[in-house]
């Protein structure tokens, strides 16, 4: 019986160290590696809550600068959304991008 909850325990406490471990390296995988500092709207959304929080804010801003008539598509900035690797001409884009907040 000793041997039974010895087994179930060690499996318990494997099962818990691999949780902890990949909730680590998920929040290691949300780390922003671009927009880091400054006080830009995604800037502050990668503070907050990383890349996935940053992804939603540049979507919300395109859609708001595709509202008042400037269009602009992840691709114009973004060379591959995985890494979010910029285009040459990203940054000025990206003035361009909040300039374009407002009518």
């Amino acid at each position: 019986m000793t041997r039974q909850w010895r087994g179930v325990s060690l499996l318990g406490v494997l099962a818990i160290t691999a949780a902890v471990s990949a909730q680590g390296f998920a929040a290691e995988g949300n780390k922003c590696t671009i927009a880091t500092k400054g006080d830009s709207p995604v800037a502050q959304a990668c503070a907050k809550g990383g890349v996935k929080l940053a992804k939603a804010t540049m979507k919300g801003l395109v859609k708001t600068a595709k509202d008042n008539g400037v269009k602009f598509d992840c691709d114009n900035c973004h060379k591959n959304e995985e890494t979010f690797a910029l285009e040459n001409d990203a940054r000025e884009n990206f003035k361009k991008l909040l300039a374009a907040q407002t009518k």
